[in-house]
């Protein structure tokens, strides 16, 4: 697979610093029923704590109370360890929780098997752009059911053929965000 724009999971964490923060924060995450999919620490003057989490499998979203839940239980765990943790050095952070959003790039097979049903756009290295509803992920491609555009304006789409696509020919796949989903 292409070089992603997102981090993948052997780069969740870019430095030393942050590996240790993912080792303070994980378990907590965890309890949580969430998988720490990166963290960013932005530094300034009031340094910025950027936690993106995700379920690690199934297609639900993760809700706001769950992000609020995590949220508090983060400040406790990294206020018990503010003075000897890994962000002993800052003066001021400021946490942020959060999921990827809806039209992060898909970069691990994972993030494929949780967009499952999902209107995708899948560039192709060499070749056009597929855009359709992702059917199956396995190790090697991911299926995709392409959506033909209508003849006129006011008409439904229609399911073309599926097509599979190797993941080493994925130069990118974004999640098209739909207003509405019928079958």
């Amino acid at each position: 697979m292409a070089v992603a724009p997102r981090a993948g999971s052997d780069r969740r964490f870019p430095d030393d610093r942050t590996r240790r923060i993912a080792e303070l924060i994980e378990p907590t995450v965890e309890a949580h029923g969430l998988y720490l999919e990166e963290l960013r620490l932005k530094p300034g003057a009031t340094a910025h704590l950027q936690v993106v989490v995700d379920y690690f499998s199934g297609t639900d979203s993760v809700d706001l109370d769950t992000l609020a839940g995590l949220s508090q239980a983060l400040d406790v765990v990294l206020d018990k360890h503010a003075e000897s943790g890994p962000l002993g050095e800052l003066d001021a952070y400021e946490l942020e929780v959060t999921t990827p959003g809806a039209t992060r790039p898909l970069t691990e097979p994972r993030h494929y098997r949780r967009s499952l049903g999902r209107t995708v756009e899948v560039e192709r290295q060499g070749e056009a752009p597929v855009v359709g509803r992702l059917k199956d992920v396995d190790d090697e491609a991911v299926t995709v059911q392409e959506i033909k555009e209508p003849p006129k304006k006011g008409m439904r789409p229609k399911a073309g053929p599926e097509t599979r696509v190797p993941f080493a020919s994925i130069a990118r796949v974004r999640v098209q965000v739909e207003f509405s989903h019928q079958e």
